[in-house]
């Protein structure tokens, strides 16, 4: 009784969901002194507890030494600091960091966001999700709504795993004479729905179930789907290799795929 509902009137019918529901044509936001000082805090709160996922600075001193074992782990430093293999966190930190206030960044209703809240700092960029109801239906469509009424500026991405991607694939469709809006869809490929193994159900249900129910195994090939629907295609496995898909020039509709370990 105490949450104020408002409900925005499409038609004539009236909608009353709590028996005090307020009926109004549009409703805008407005940040007071209250929303301000919880943003602050947030701020702090994510500061201090975000995770610093950057690799070491270059040995520049290993690298210009005339011994050639020095010189040689050095490079070996170097080596493995641009190949290490992706995980969920190299993977949101990644997109976060290549993601600036004239982007737009979407995330699904898929396990990677859950890991970006765990990991990421905050930073000015225009973050948008679908909740509640919507689930992860229509995650792709959103975003492409958001890429194409922002066509002036920036990079539209969009984070989601892999049955996020495939619910939503027909919206991957572009109709001839339709504008192809600067999008790059990154996909976390872990096989499945492994968002459920960390929710309740994990505990009660059997491993037959929970592979058959919740898992939901597929063998789609990501990248022949991209074909069909005529979207530019990449692959990346290492840090560098997403570095390069995400920095590189973008055109026109982009599927990026990161193949991830249960």
């Amino acid at each position: 009784p105490d949450i104020d509902v408002i409900a925005l009137e499409a038609t004539n019918e009236p909608l009353n969901l709590n028996g005090s529901t307020r009926a109004a044509g549009a409703v805008s936001v407005a940040a007071g002194e209250a929303d301000r000082a919880w943003s602050a805090a947030w701020a702090r709160f994510s500061d201090a507890h975000a995770v610093d996922l950057t690799p070491p600075a270059p040995d520049s001193v290993g690298l210009a030494s005339t011994d050639p074992q020095t010189r040689l782990a050095a490079v070996r430093a170097e080596l493995d600091a641009v190949r290490t293999k992706l995980d969920r966190a190299l993977l949101v930190e990644g997109v976060w960091r290549a993601t600036w206030p004239h982007d737009r960044l979407v995330f699904g209703s898929s396990r990677l966001v859950r890991v970006a809240d765990d990991v990421l700092p905050g930073k000015r960029v225009p973050v948008h999700a679908n909740r509640g109801l919507a689930g992860i239906d229509g995650t792709i469509g959103a975003a492409i709504g958001a890429a194409l009424s922002s066509t002036d500026t920036g990079v539209t991405r969009v984070l989601l795993g892999d049955l996020a991607l495939l619910h939503d694939a027909g919206s991957l469709l572009m109709p001839d004479g339709e504008p192809r809006p600067r999008i790059q869809v990154i996909v976390g490929n872990d096989g499945g729905g492994t968002i459920f193994d960390g929710l309740e159900v994990a505990g009660v249900a059997s491993e037959s179930a929970m592979t058959r129910v919740q898992l939901t195994p597929h063998t789609v090939d990501l990248s022949v789907l991209a074909a069909a629907y005529r979207w530019e295609y990449a692959r990346a496995t290492t840090r560098s290799e997403l570095d390069t898909a995400l920095l590189a020039p973008v055109a026109g509709p982009q599927l990026i795929e990161v193949p991830l370990e249960r």
